[in-house]
């Protein structure tokens, strides 16, 4: 059973989804606004110095944010439970917000998600190893995934998905699934979603909707802003900022980040959607002395030996694509990453925003 609820973040209205597997109700962790991650915050998953606190453990009630880009993918979390007691499995989510109460909007946009494989196992031969012992699997690409596996690459390979999401002036939209990672309504899991990315009637195999569907996110928002008489305004590709990456400054750049190769050792490139350009890919996994192969991570101790090796992989767009968008002077569209004050980076979600401030 799916069903929609709204509630009031700030005045946002959210249309968000809860739903029941058998005869348990998925619940929404209750959310409270937060300040925006924004551009500042730009290594993988999160900053291995400082990991962030959540509110349900500072002594303060208050918790504060970790450093830099505060990204859900983290092949060791997907179907393992959450380190913060009580949440069970949390999943990557989505979060579009288009103007509140205290920050009105006068434009109504349509969103269009780009979406790929999320990780990287390591050595481009065509099989795909989960490496999360929590739930190994190994998929061979060779067969049944000619979209995603093309040019004999594992990962880079994109698609738009069917349907776009509509999100008029001064309202919301969340797409979130308890068991996968991209909702698709036209697969609903036991736990889901009428409400998510279409993979059907876009070329895609069953095997490659399951990879999606288990393994995917979205690297590229294409982005249409429309005024109130329906006249389009903007149409733009996004993706978020991530600084430390190569072509990040200098004193930015993070060794974890690891080139993505083929067997030959040439580095592989992904194509970025709508334009005639291409990116190189990356994808972390911390290689250092003492770093472990996986993501380590206690919310209580954010100081306490936190490690990231999350596999996520990434176009590295440079300023080749903007994260953040003027529409007017006034109105910018933004893309970066939201947080809840209780699970932090493991619920984190893409943000898109369109903001007056």
């Amino acid at each position: 059973m799916t069903k929609f609820t709204k509630n009031l973040w700030g005045g946002v209205v959210a249309l968000t989804l809860t739903a029941c597997a058998t005869d348990s109700v998925f619940e929404d962790v209750e959310m409270q606004p937060q300040e925006e991650a924004g551009s500042q915050y730009q290594t993988n998953s999160f900053n291995n110095n400082n990991s962030g606190q959540s509110a349900w453990y500072s002594s303060t009630g208050i918790g504060w944010w970790g450093d830099n880009y505060i990204s859900p993918w983290d092949i060791w979390y997907r179907n393992h439970p959450s380190p913060v007691p009580g949440f069970g499995i949390l999943q990557p989510w989505y979060y579009i917000t288009n103007g509140n109460v205290d920050d009105p909007s006068i434009y109504d946009i349509r969103v269009y998600s780009y979406v790929g494989l999320a990780y990287f196992d390591g050595v481009n031969d065509g099989v795909f190893d989960d490496t999360n012992p929590h739930s190994p699997n190994s998929i061979s690409l060779t067969t049944n995934f000619p979209t995603l596996y093309a040019n004999n690459q594992e990962v880079g390979n994109l698609v738009r998905v069917a349907n776009m999401f509509t999100v008029p002036a001064n309202s919301g939209l969340r797409l979130e699934d308890k068991l996968v990672h991209l909702p698709d309504g036209n697969n609903p899991t036991p736990s889901a979603a009428l409400l998510g990315f279409d993979l059907a009637g876009i070329g895609l195999t069953a095997q490659e909707q399951f990879l999606l569907h288990e393994y995917g996110k979205v690297f590229f928002y294409q982005v249409e802003v429309y005024d109130s008489a329906g006249v389009l305004v903007l149409s733009t590709l996004m993706h978020p900022e991530i600084k430390t990456l190569p072509s990040g400054p200098p004193h930015l750049r993070d060794e974890g980040w690891k080139p993505i190769k083929d067997l030959g050792g040439n580095l592989l490139s992904g194509a970025i959607p709508g334009i005639a350009a291409t990116a190189p890919l990356y994808y972390f996994h911390d290689t250092r002395p003492g770093v472990p192969q996986d993501t380590k991570w206690d919310i209580a101790a954010p100081f306490d030996g936190n490690l990231c090796n999350s596999r996520e992989v990434v176009f590295d767009v440079g300023t080749g694509v903007p994260h953040e968008v003027d529409i007017d002077g006034t109105y910018k569209l933004k893309l970066g990453f939201f947080a809840s004050g209780q699970t932090g980076w493991i619920n984190s979600a893409l943000h898109l925003t369109v903001t007056g401030r």
